[in-house]
């Protein structure tokens, strides 16, 4: 029988995956082929990865991924090479790797002695860098054809992905900095060793 310590996490995690998802259908603005910036949709995920030990975190971006597979799929099937393997390559880089990287952002804060800057490196590497590395990824290998004429793919892939995904990562980043001045949430990792029992309810 699962502990109510597990109880409070598994609940706290099923609203944060939820809140998360809700956000994500509110876009701030969508790129042509794929990638658009929300009001830090991937927050309520990083929270999980910063008040508890990183499984958590990574469980719940998994379950998060999933979800955003299903809300994308349309994305993968217009992958331009029409086949099994385009396509499983596409959900994993667009998707589910990149989203599950999200769950690590709290063990990264947690080796920093700086409160602040360890949140925001732990967000930078995983929301930030993560995710873009996924998506270089996978517009070079996937979606090149769709390059501008003249353009490097590699290059190309990488300015179209910043254009999304540099503001998307400041934006979660200040609002999960101004998020953690609520001290009970315990998003600080010198307040939060990683196995904080108590949940948001």
């Amino acid at each position: 029988m699962p502990s109510s310590s597990n109880v409070r996490k598994l609940t706290e995690g099923a609203i944060c995956v939820a809140v998360a998802v809700v956000l994500s259908l509110f876009t701030l603005f969508h790129m042509p082929l794929g990638g658009s910036v929300t009001p830090f949709s991937t927050m309520p995920i990083i929270v999980i990865g910063l008040r508890h030990k990183w499984k958590w975190g990574v469980a719940c971006a998994l379950v998060f991924s999933l979800v955003q597979l299903m809300i994308g799929m349309g994305n993968v099937l217009a992958v331009p090479v029409k086949n099994l393997e385009s396509m499983i390559i596409c959900a994993l880089l667009d998707y589910i790797i990149a989203y599950a990287l999200l769950g690590f952002a709290g063990s990264i804060a947690r080796r920093q002695k700086n409160d602040k800057l360890g949140m925001a490196l732990g967000i930078l590497l995983t929301a930030g860098f993560g995710r873009l590395f996924c998506s270089f990824l996978s517009g070079v290998v996937i979606w090149g054809p769709f390059a501008p004429e003249g353009w490097n793919v590699a290059v190309y892939s990488l300015v179209y992905n910043l254009a999304w995904c540099l503001p998307d990562t400041v934006i979660t980043m200040v609002a999960c900095l101004l998020l953690a001045q609520i001290r009970a949430l315990g998003l600080f990792p010198s307040k939060n060793t990683g196995q904080l029992d108590r949940g948001l309810l």
